[in-house]
């Protein structure tokens, strides 16, 4: 799976700085023209960059902290991708939020279904799934989460009537709900909102207790959260007696 192998050519050139094309193809079994391939697509996203027959872990940068970010909570995150993916029925119409873990619900579709989202990650994972129908809005692309925001994000979904809303949140909290620390952000993930049938927050229990300055939804928004089982026992039934329904991937998920 090349998108499972971008990932893992992503932490090793963060482990050893640089890595030639030769050493990548030799470690994965592949050949040399499917690792250039791969550094192509990763550079694109501006994860790696490519010189001379080799890749380089690039400097600090939006890139590297948007990769930081994807190894952070790594296992929950694809825990909780395949338990949100579960909920995804065939012919459905979903909305994909940026975002590392809606990145990890995106891996483990599995249904044909028809998919729109405002992330880069996101829309170079399904591009070449035959069985989606993928739509991809427009806008300005931010460098830190390579999202699309701007008026022609929030616009892409005006007329957009989804079944699910895959979303994400930088900061969850049950008095403040949910927030981010951009403003563009916000306003589009109130527009996938109101798109959206049913919506369906995706977070690791770590983010919850964090609050960033402004709050773009309260928990009267949220049908179903799918964090992990790390969640306290006591804020899951603060979120059931909100009326929201949370699911725990675990262990038995894997």
């Amino acid at each position: 799976m090349s998108a499972g192998r971008q990932e893992k050519i992503c932490f090793l050139l963060q482990e050893h700085g640089n890595l030639t094309v030769t050493e990548l193809a030799h470690r994965f079994d592949v050949s040399e023209m499917t690792i250039r391939r791969d550094l192509k697509a990763l550079a694109n996203l501006g994860l790696v960059q490519r010189e001379h027959g080799r890749a380089l872990y690039p400097p600090a940068s939006s890139g590297a902290r948007f990769l930081t970010r994807l190894g952070e909570a790594e296992r929950e995150k694809t825990l909780i991708g395949r338990l949100a993916a579960d909920l995804v029925a065939e012919g459905d119409s979903i909305i994909l939020d940026a975002g590392t873990t809606t990145l990890a619900v995106a891996r483990a579709l599995k249904k044909p279904c028809v998919t729109i989202t405002n992330s880069l990650p996101i829309s170079t994972v399904l591009l070449n799934r035959p069985e989606l129908t993928l739509f991809v809005t427009g806008g300005e692309a931010r460098g830190t989460t390579y999202a699309l925001v701007g008026p022609m994000a929030k616009a892409a979904f005006a007329d957009f009537n989804a079944d699910k809303l895959f979303l994400a949140a930088t900061g969850v909290s049950i008095e403040r709900g949910l927030s981010t620390g951009n403003m563009l952000e916000s306003e589009v993930k109130q527009a996938m909102i109101a798109a959206a049938g049913q919506v369906i927050l995706v977070s690791h229990s770590e983010k919850f207790g964090r609050v960033y300055y402004h709050t773009f939804a309260q928990w009267d928004k949220v049908d179903i959260l799918v964090t992990d089982s790390r969640l306290p026992d006591h804020t899951r039934q603060e979120l059931e007696n909100l009326g929201v329904e949370v699911l725990l991937a675990g262990l038995e998920e894997d």
